[in-house]
C-alpha cells in the first residue's frame, strides 16, 4: 500500500515536472518568489481605456459598499484591483505624450 501511494506520488511529481501547462506565470525579475503574467492589448489607447474600465468598476463597487452590510464591504479586493490599475499605467510612456506636446506647442507657435 505505501509502495503504491510514493509510485503514485512519484508519477505525479514527473507529470508535474513535464507539464505544459504551467505558462502563464513566469519569474518575475523583481523576485525570488514573485512572478509575472503576460496581459495583452491592441495598442496605448486599448491600455488606457481598460484601465479607466478598471477603475468605474472600482468605484462602482465602492459606491455599492454604503448599501451593503459590513460583512460584504470588499474594500481589500477593490485595493488590490486598484493596485492592478496603477501597474497597468503607462508612466515612462507618458513623457513622451509631454514631449509631445510641447513639441507640438512650438510647432503652432512657429506657424503662427
Amino acid at each position: 500500500m505505501e509502495t503504491e501511494k510514493l509510485k503514485d506520488v512519484a508519477d505525479f511529481a514527473a507529470k508535474v515536472e513535464t507539464a505544459q501547462q504551467f505558462n502563464i506565470l513566469t519569474p518575475s525579475r523583481y523576485g525570488k518568489e514573485s512572478y509575472s503574467a503576460e496581459l495583452q492589448f491592441g495598442g496605448y489607447n486599448h491600455l488606457m481605456l481598460t484601465i479607466i474600465d478598471i477603475m468605474k468598476v472600482c468605484v462602482v463597487a465602492l459606491d455599492a459598499q454604503e448599501d451593503l452590510a459590513p460583512q460584504f464591504h470588499s474594500a481589500s479586493n477593490i485595493s488590490a484591483v486598484l493596485d492592478i490599475a496603477i501597474q497597468l499605467m503607462p508612466m515612462e510612456e507618458s513623457q513622451i505624450l509631454d514631449d509631445c506636446h510641447q513639441l507640438h506647442l512650438k510647432l503652432k507657435q512657429l506657424r503662427g
